[in-house]
This record gives structure tokens, sequence and C-alpha cells, in this order.
């Protein structure tokens, strides 16, 4: 037998060890391929969200790489550490370092070629649906298929240069052990793990401090949200190292919970399992709360499109900047919407833009009482019957989105700061639909005659704070929920504003036509994207943290088998072991699952009002129940794999 067979025999024969590493491998491969297909497609940088869908394609490359790296560097070391016993055993049989150096090099190599294989095997055959999903995920026309050689030679490369690097990187686990410690492996008994109340304070502190630093709302910056991001991972790291096997202490305290059932057994073995899987339970945390966090985002996001779109009552609007261009803009627009039949309405409305000082420094949109009452008027709303004193104004806000700062200020005065100066008080605060007044947030209706004096305040080398737009009332496009990307509306209003970005260009008007069928379509494209890129690095998250718990619990299996052994000789039944495993595997695959959901429940909720995120609590439930979902499914064919190699030790 030569030295390579020797190799392909141990790969073999720990198949058992293997096959979670293999396919999570290979499944890494196939994503990264597949998104190199992406890229090297001859057809995709011929339109703008061909280059959008690139450089989407690229970023999502580096992802997978970065944590493919993390990924086969922890399984290498996990391996090693579980078969050191076979090494000290080649050692006494004469076995040199470098014999043993070059077996554990080639067996990494032959799992990595084969991985490789297997995954740009896989990649091809489904290439097809990938390209035809992608293409209509991202609203491309149709991504014909390709021989990719480009794609194929740039993943073989790069993942064959990722196991060459880790498989020579890793060989120093066993230079540094003596042949007694390999013999011992996983045999070696366990200290008691130690704790320290002052790190397991300093973890709850910094918790706290993550939660306390993303309380500031509308007023977070960015390095507040940095800073929250590394006091929040250093408190996970600290909450399983420390503060979770504290509880586990402070529970075999109570003698009444401790002596019922198995709990004895199960409750003593967790305080080791904790402190020993305490890294690897702190990385699937981490992964899993970024995963669950961009999804939430995602679906957040999703959701505020949708709004925004069903909350606008008018298909077509025309920011009016220059009022010599208005007539041939409007008989253009017209021209286009009469070409098709298409019946509509037009209404002129005007504001002014303001800051204004409160406490906090906010900007509203200030509008007339008539110029209000005839846009509410078209759009089906409720008017305001009321005369407003000169001395006061009426605060509109969107009940979807209500303004945190300005809620508070009704019955006071309030000044008016750049670019006009004005006093007045807010005699009266409503939720009402704003028609995009304020960007969705706030509008103050003023009196008509103070209005007009606020108007004529306005220097003329700051006109740009007055607010001038023709809105079209389209009711053949009105509908229940949002359009499709193919629907007649978004079609012909993503032509239009195209053309007038040309008209533009070439100097024909200087007036900038918006619609919100075109703003729906763009962001639900460019939204499209980022869910193609970020499924796939999601469910690699996923299968990744399930691999790491299959690895943990591999090379524990010997240590429990022969304690499950042991407990049956004295009457533990084979129920009772798979009660107390069972719960074990258990909390070792959901818990970071929960933490990850409170952690991103937590997050989104205070980040919502500073990114207009919405309701979160749907999104967060939704992704952290997916996650949850595939967590269980994992669970239960590792529990399975897991009982069958333990009751065979039972007496």
């Amino acid at each position: 037998m030569s030295f390579l067979q020797f190799a392909f025999n141990n790969v073999g024969r720990n198949a058992r060890a293997y096959i979670a590493y293999f396919l999570s491998s290979a499944f890494m491969v196939m994503i990264f391929f597949t998104y190199a297909m992406f890229i090297f497609h001859p057809g995709i940088t011929g339109s703008e969200m061909g280059r959008m869908t690139r450089v989407g394609m690229q970023v999502a490359e580096y992802i997978i790489f970065v944590f493919s790296f993390l990924f086969v560097l922890y399984s290498i070391s996990s391996f090693l550490k579980a078969r050191s016993k076979e090494f000290g055993i080649l050692t006494i049989l004469g076995a040199t370092s470098g014999t043993i150096n070059r077996l554990i090099f080639l067996e990494n190599m032959i799992i990595g070629l084969l991985s490789v294989i297997v995954g740009l095997a896989s990649g091809m055959l489904l290439s097809k649906l990938f390209l035809l999903l992608g293409a209509s995920v991202t609203g491309m026309n149709g991504l014909p298929f390709y021989m990719p050689w480009k794609a194929m030679i740039f993943t073989t490369v790069a993942f064959l240069l990722l196991f060459l690097f880790l498989s020579v990187f890793t060989l120093i686990f066993i230079r540094k052990n003596r042949v007694l410690e390999l013999l011992s492996g996983s045999s070696k008994p366990k200290k008691e793990p130690k704790t320290s109340w002052l790190l397991a304070l300093l973890g709850v502190g910094l918790l706290a401090a993550s939660v306390m630093l993303l309380q500031r709302g509308s007023k977070i910056g960015e390095k507040e949200v940095m800073l929250a991001a590394v006091t929040g991972v250093g408190g996970t790291y600290f909450f399983y190292t420390q503060v979770a096997v504290f509880l586990i202490k402070v529970a075999k305290r109570s003698k009444r919970m401790l002596w019922r059932g198995t709990n004895l057994i199960w409750v003593s073995e967790m305080a080791y399992k904790i402190k020993d899987n305490a890294r690897m339970l702190f990385m699937v945390t981490v992964a899993t709360s970024l995963a669950c966090m961009s999804v939430g985002v995602i679906l957040s996001i999703n959701t505020q499109i949708a709004k925004l779109y069903a909350g606008d009552p008018f298909a077509i609007n025309l920011s009016v900047y220059n009022e010599s261009d208005l007539k041939k803009d409007l008989g253009w627009i017209e021209g286009q919407l009469n070409k098709e039949d298409i019946p509509y309405e037009t209404v002129r409305t005007e504001t002014i833009q303001s800051s204004v000082s409160g406490g906090n420094w906010v900007y509203v949109e200030l509008a007339s009482l008539t110029n209000y009452n005839k846009l509410a008027e078209k759009a089906g709303a409720a008017p305001l019957d009321q005369e407003i004193p000169q001395d006061q104004g009426v605060l509109l806000y969107s009940a979807d989105d209500p303004p945190k700062d300005l809620l508070g200020l009704e019955g006071e005065t309030v000044s008016l700061e750049s670019p006009l100066s004005h006093t007045f008080k807010i005699s009266e605060k409503r939720p009402a639909r704003l028609f995009g007044a304020g960007g969705g947030k706030s509008l103050i209706v003023l009196n008509d005659a103070a209005y007009d004096k606020l108007k004529r305040q306005i220097p003329e080398d700051e006109s740009g704070w007055l607010s001038s737009d023709v809105r079209f009332l389209i009711k053949a496009w009105d509908r229940q929920g949002v359009p499709s990307l193919q629907d007649p509306e978004v079609a012909m209003t993503v032509r239009l504003v195209a053309e007038n970005r040309e008209r533009l260009d070439d100097g024909e008007t200087k007036n900038y036509l918006s619609a919100r069928g075109d703003s729906y379509a763009n962001t639900k494209q460019g939204l499209s994207m980022f869910i193609f890129v970020g499924v796939f690095i999601a469910a690699i998250f996923s299968i990744s943290s399930a691999s790491f718990l299959y690895f943990k619990l591999y090379s524990e299996l010997n240590q429990d088998r022969r304690m499950y052994h042991s407990l049956s000789k004295i009457g533990l039944a084979d129920r009772e072991m798979k009660f107390a495993s069972g719960l074990q595997i258990a909390l070792l695959f959901f818990v970071p699952i929960l933490i990850s959901g409170i952690q991103t429940m937590v997050v989104l909720s205070l980040l919502g009002s500073a990114f207009n995120l919405g309701e979160v609590t749907v999104p967060v439930l939704v992704s952290t129940g997916t996650f949850l979902a595939a967590q269980a499914l994992y669970y239960a064919v590792v529990r399975s794999r897991y009982m069958i190699q333990l009751k065979r030790v039972m007496v």
C-alpha cells in the first residue's frame, strides 16, 4: 500500500467525521462558482443593473471566501484534536513528524480537491437554473447558458490555494504536542470549569452598553453603531465563556432541581460543554445574528417601499425648477399619456421647507391651508375644515412614521430658522396622508396669509427652499397592493423618467420628473439583487454553523460513549440516555439561534427609527423563524446519528 493510498483510506474510514465538513465545503464552492458565473457572464455588463449585479456578486465572493477561510481553519483544527490519539500511535510505531505532517497535508488536500470537484459539478448541473433565477430576481433580461471556463479556473485556483495554505498552516498544531499528550487525546480528565464574577459582570455591562448606545434614536451616528457592534460582540463572547457557565453553576446549587430525573447528568455536563464550546457558540451566534439582521433589514425595507408606493396616490410628479420649461414639459407628458389613452388629472402644489427649533433640530415642510385642501380633495383624503389663526399652525404627520422630535410640541411656541424667521404655536396635531410631503414625516399647515408672508421672505438666492410641483392623478393605475415589475404603470413611468433624464442631459429642460412606479421598481430591483446574494450567504452561514456543532459533538463522542456506557451499568435506561443527551445537543443547537433572535430584535427595534425601517417585529420573527426551522432540521439529523452511536455502548 502506497502512502497516498494510506491517506485515502484514512479519509474513507473517517467518513463519519469528514462528511459534514466535505458537504459544507462543496456547498461553498458551488455558491462561489455560481456567483463567478454571473461575474464573468458576457451579457451581464450590458446594462446598469448588470453592473450593479456584478458589484453585488463580487462583494458576495469576498464574504464567502473570508468565511470559507475561517470555516476550514476551524474545521481542520477540530479534526486534528479529535484524531490526536491516532497520531500518537503512529509516532510510537516509528512515524516521524515529517511523515505525520505529510499525511495530514495529503488528507486535507484530498478532501479539498474532492470538495472543489463536487462543488463545480453541482454548480454546472444547476447553472441554467441559477442563471434563470438570478435574471428573474434581479430584473435583468434572460441570461443564456455559456461554458464558464474563466469561472471554473477562478474557483478552482481560489479554493485549492485556500486548502493548500491552511493545510500547511495547521501543521503547527501537531508539532507542539508530545507523544504522551497525543495518546491522551480527548481522554484527559477535564478540569472544573472556572468563572470570574468580574468577567461575568463585564459581559453583562458590555451588552448593556451596546443597548444604551443604540438608544440614541435618530441622533445615532456611525461611531455609535460601530462601538455598539464591538461592545455587543464582546458581551456575547463573555456571555458564553462566563455568564452561561456561572448560571449553570447557580442551577447546580438547587438540589430540588438537580436531583430530579436525569437533571444531574445533563446539567453537570452542560457546564463543561458550554465552556468547551464557548468560542464555537460565540462564532455561530455572531454569524447567525448578522444573517438574521440582514434578512430582517431586507424584509423591513421591502415592507417600507410597499407602504411608500401605496401611500402616494399621485403616479407622476413634475418638480418645477424653471417656469419657462413647464408648458412644453407638461405637453410632452400629456402627449405620452394621451397616446396610450390613459385619463388623468393634474394639481399644482407648493410647499416651503424650513428648519424648526423646538429643543431638537428637524426639518419640516410648510403648506397653505388652501393648497393642502386642494391636494387632499384630489387624493380623496379628509380636508382641514377649520380656520387657522395667523399665529398658529396644524401639524400633520404620517401615522406609519410619526416625527418623534415634533409630537411633543402641541400647544408650544416654536420658531422657524434658516432660511425663514417666524414664530407660531402648534395648535393641533393629527395623523394624515401627506402625499410625499416632508419625506412622509411631517407637514405644518398655516393660514394662507401667514404662508404668503413667509414665501415673500425667502431670499432670491435661496429659492431652492420653495418647492413647486405638478402632480398627476391617474385612477386607472390605482390597485390593491403593489405592482409587478412588468406592470404597465411601471413600464411607462420607467420610460418617462429615463427620457426626462436624457432631456435634462441635453439641456431641453430643467424640470425633474419622478414617479412612484419608477421609484418602486428601482428600489425593488436593487433589493432583489441583495436578496439573491444574501439568501445564499445566509444559507452558507446556516449550514456551516450546523457543521461547527457536528464537529464539536464528534470530537466529544468517545468521551460521551464512555460516560453513558458506565452509567448504563448502574441502571441508566435507553430512554433516559436519549433524553439527557438529546437535551444537551438541543441546547447547543438552539441557544445560539435564540440569542441571535433576541439580539436582532433589540438592534433593529432601536435602529428602526434612525434608518426608517418601520415595524420590524414581523420581519425579525420571519428571519429568526427561518433559521430556527433550518436548525431544527439539522438537529434532527445530527441527533439521530449521535443516538445511534451512543445506543451501541448501552448495556
